[in-house]
């Protein structure tokens, strides 16, 4: 039997209760500590890195909780078991030593969360290691400062490390420290938003994870030593607060976009470290508010094992949404989100009421081209994908039509259409009914007048631009097709909680269902439909393959199913998704 998070799902997380949760989950994985308890082994699946740098994963992810609580004097336990597996884990003559770090090597990410601890935490560490175990830690970590690394949100994991290396006394790159944060403020496009990669151009949760994160750990640091720096990155946090407050839906969930989603409730650890810095439009308790819902969405979904651990997955666990670069240790990272513990109790956003938080209906960041907004309580997000390939599951991630806070979205979205599933919020082409193109990479991106219109191709000889724009009634779709053979065309929209049982694509087409037909369920809150506005498509609905889906996994889809000739035809369509009225 599952064990349920030590947390009233109806009730404020108050201080107390935080802590109780995060000393909960550090003490479901004491028992999975490996040799010299320099690492954890939390299951048989792997990730693209070897297996002594998944275990270091473990162990690492587990200080992004343990670091705060210590700061804010919370009772945490383990911690002198996680101290003796840093001291055995970097000590190259320790059967448990983690290995050398190379260059573009998973140790590289994982020395960051050391850093931090070391950074904050430096009597302790001098209390609990000897001298020589704390030079064979500073060594090892020294290895960060020649690595090359991804010209990514990677290099403020260079930029912690040598701070940290800095302020205990060991030789450090100092030039080398100036670069990288010269490389981070090359990536600042703007309106608060960081793109992640010199060519990718990311605009995802990494901003928050990441780019944010580490920039207001930095302004809590040099505050005093580097004061120009520090308040750059904090009137950026801000900022971005103003545009990331629209990806939470009015329950706490967050809009389901992009990669790394198995970090889960890591979304809300940005919540909890603005609030040390104070926002001048958002309260100390509308910060509290943002966090502590999207606290409680997630511990009401089934996403730890038997032993209270959490698992691969999102909304339960599967790992068909993962990543490569995601072991069985790797959901660990959502332990940032217990930032807030490092306030004391009678700091505000402790002591003051959560506060509901109503957005603006509609947010439009132009460096971005994403548009945001809410519907019925629901988050919805549409955006060009961006140009890369190198994420498994890519054009799922990234280039679907809009992504929801309460419907997920579909893996494998295309794989199984012959078979009779589909993915959600797709726009699909085919020559024969058997291989399907959707939009993976656009020609042309404009954001302009609360609309995004995107010119792509799926194939050649098959042309589109596709215009779409929020509505009252949920959001409209326009599509021109440009096309130089007959096609098959399948127009998909939200996912709904509903099982259906699947028949192959011909005998949906050649079915006669009801003109009213949507996927949704009795008793559940949420609904999605499509319509075709010039009424010449057939409407079905069609079952997205079982546990393709990142939120449930049985789903659904509202589809439509036609053909188009040869030379230009326009589809219109409207789609409506959400919670009932």
């Amino acid at each position: 039997m599952r064990p349920s998070p030590p947390i009233n799902p109806d009730a404020a997380i108050d201080r107390n209760a935080a802590a109780h949760l995060l000393s909960w989950l550090i003490g479901n994985h004491l028992g999975v500590f490996t040799q010299g308890n320099a690492g954890l082994k939390l299951g048989s699946t792997v990730a693209a890195y070897d297996e002594r740098a998944a275990r270091l994963e473990g162990l690492s992810r587990l200080l992004w909780g343990v670091i705060p609580a210590l700061a804010g004097g919370c009772s945490v336990p383990g911690v002198e078991a996680i101290v003796e597996g840093l001291a055995n884990g970097s000590d190259p003559d320790h059967p448990a030593y983690w290995g050398e770090a190379g260059d573009m090597d998973q140790r590289l990410v994982e020395m960051a969360a050391l850093a931090v601890f070391l950074r904050e935490q430096p009597e302790l560490l001098n209390r609990l290691m000897s001298q020589a175990c704390r030079e064979n830690l500073f060594r090892w970590l020294s290895q960060i400062q020649h690595a090359r690394i991804n010209p990514s949100n990677w290099r403020f994991f260079r930029v912690l490390v040598i701070d940290a290396l800095a302020s205990v006394g060991w030789p450090a790159d100092r030039k080398g420290l100036a670069e990288e944060l010269d490389f981070i403020d090359s990536q600042y496009v703007g309106e608060g938003w960081y793109k992640d990669g010199a060519e990718v151009g990311r605009f995802d949760y990494y901003n928050p994870f990441a780019f944010h994160f580490y920039g207001l750990l930095y302004a809590r640091w040099h505050a005093v030593d580097d004061p120009e720096r520090s308040a750059r990155y904090i009137e950026r946090a801000r900022t971005f607060a103003l545009s990331y407050r629209h990806w939470f839906a009015e329950d706490g969930a967050a809009i389901a976009y992009g990669r790394s989603m198995t970090y889960r409730f890591g979304t809300a650890g940005f919540w909890g470290l603005l609030a040390e810095f104070g926002h001048p439009e958002l309260s100390a308790g509308k910060l509290r508010g943002l966090w502590s819902r999207a606290m409680r969405w997630w511990l009401g979904q089934p996403i730890f094992d038997t032993e209270g651990r959490l698992t691969v997955g999102y909304a339960y666990p599967n790992l068909l949404m993962s990543e490569f670069y995601n072991s069985a240790q790797s959901p660990l990272w959502a332990l940032k989100a217990f930032a807030p513990l490092a306030l004391p109790a009678d700091h505000p956003f402790w002591s003051t009421a959560e506060e509901a938080d109503t957005p603006p209906a509609l947010h439009a960041v132009a460096v971005s081209r994403q548009i945001t907004w809410r519907s019925n309580g629901v988050s919805y997000l549409v955006a060009p994908p961006p140009r890369h390939r190198e994420i498994r599951h890519v054009a799922d991630k990234y280039a679907k039509f809009a992504y929801s806070s309460h419907h997920g979205f579909c893996v494998e979205s295309l794989d199984w259409i012959s078979s009779g599933f589909a993915g959600d919020n797709l726009l699909a082409f085919s020559r024969d009914g058997v291989t399907w193109a959707f939009r993976t990479e656009i020609d042309e991106t404009v954001l302009e007048d609360g609309e995004l219109k995107t010119v792509w191709s799926s194939f050649p000889g098959c042309r589109v631009t596709t215009r779409q724009r929020p509505s009252d009634a949920g959001e409209l779709r326009e599509s021109t097709i440009e096309a130089d053979f007959p096609l098959q065309v399948l127009a998909t929209g939200h996912a709904a909680d509903l099982w259906i049982p699947p028949r192959s694509l011909q005998q949906v087409i050649e079915s006669e269902g009801p003109s009213e037909e949507r996927p949704v369920a009795e008793g559940l809150t949420l609904f999605s439909d499509l319509r075709d506005l010039d009424g010449r498509l057939k409407r079905r609905v069609l079952p997205c393959a079982p546990n393709t889906n990142l939120v449930h996994p049985h789903s659904a889809v509202p589809a439509l199913l036609g053909s188009i000739p040869v030379g230009r035809s326009l589809m219109r369509t409207c789609l409506t998704a959400g919670r009932r009225s």
